[in-house]
């Protein structure tokens, strides 16, 4: 067969498929929200998702994008996904730990070693369980996982070594397990809204912050801090979270496409923020901030008792550092 006509007609039988999966779902509008504004690698990789699914779907679901925070912080977005204001909530995994402590492992310091043990972790067999107990404890459905590059430490003074944190006013998001983190290495944790960091900095109310360096460019941290440690003290997953019970509602190929697209929209995204790391270091640079890399071990032997704290976690953090 000529080529010309082959891929004729396996497009041909592809809008066939689609179209048979389409005409069994429902017309619906998906509300997704999320605190990341456009310009953003999140944002793109959102709206990539949402072109996937309308595509998939023949024009029968379609998105509403809320960015930027602008119906609410993400503790609220993900409450409205309860009362059923939204659909769909992109935010790390870490931040469904208000439900239930399992979530919270994603935060676990110094468990995930880079992206290759990442992607193996998530993208496997320990990872789909993972997203199962997720859902069965909290009520909330997490798809994909999306690298946010290694959470790095932002302060208006030098860390050189984990004792240069000592009375260090650090902003850290508001769960226990971020908190615990930086008691433990030695700094003041000020839980904070991410939309307050800035603010926060500018009037001198925290000293620093920590953050992927997707994040200090996109919130512009750096022009309000003067040095960035290379902690790398967690390695976090970016997901799209739905109520439970909504996602079963909706019809089963609409699952499989949503499931599908969120896993590749948050692949893609992955690569992307792969690729712009150097480019944000670079930008800090030209912005005169001064890049740190301190000795990492005397980080872990501080952290390391930390475990005791967090007995329920124990099985899957074992379960995360098993994988190859």
């Amino acid at each position: 067969m000529h080529k010309s006509v082959a891929a004729a007609a396996i497009a041909v039988m592809a809008l066939g498929a689609t179209t048979s999966a389409s005409a069994e779902i429902e017309e619906r509008v998906l509300h997704a929200a999320y605190v990341y504004p456009p310009g953003t690698i999140w944002h793109d990789t959102t709206e990539r998702f949402a072109e996937a699914v309308t595509e998939r779907t023949g024009g029968k679901v379609t998105f509403q994008i809320a960015h930027s925070g602008m119906t609410g912080s993400w503790e609220q977005l993900i409450e409205g996904l309860q009362i059923g204001t939204n659909d769909i909530v992109l935010e790390s995994i870490g931040t469904l730990d208000r439900y239930d402590p399992l979530p919270g492992v994603e935060a676990f310091p110094y468990l995930v070693r880079d992206l290759d043990h990442f992607n193996a972790i998530y993208y496997g067999d320990v990872g789909a369980a993972f997203m199962d107990e997720v859902s069965e404890r909290t009520g909330f459905r997490i798809v994909g996982a999306g690298y946010r590059g290694a959470r790095k430490l932002s302060a208006n003074r030098a860390v050189e070594s984990v004792d240069d944190l000592a009375g260090l006013r650090l902003r850290v998001p508001p769960l226990r397990m971020y908190r615990q983190t930086w008691e433990y290495l030695g700094a003041s944790p000020t839980p904070m809204p991410a939309t307050e960091i800035y603010t926060g900095l500018q009037q001198g109310i925290i000293d620093g912050q920590e953050n992927p360096l997707e994040f200090i460019d996109s919130m512009n941290v750096y022009e309000v801090q003067s040095h960035i440690m290379n902690t790398d003290h967690v390695i976090g997953a970016m997901t799209y979270i739905f109520d439970q019970a909504r996602f079963d509602s909706y019809e089963p190929e609409l699952q499989e496409i949503l499931i599908e697209e969120g896993n590749a929209a948050m692949r893609w995204g992955s690569e992307r923020m792969l690729e712009m790391e150097n480019e944000y270091i670079r930008t800090f640079e030209e912005a005169g901030v001064t890049i740190i890399s301190p000795d990492l071990e005397p980080f872990r032997e501080r952290v390391a008792p930390m475990a005791a704290e967090f007995p329920e976690l124990a099985e899957w953090v074992e379960r995360f550092q098993s994988v190859e």
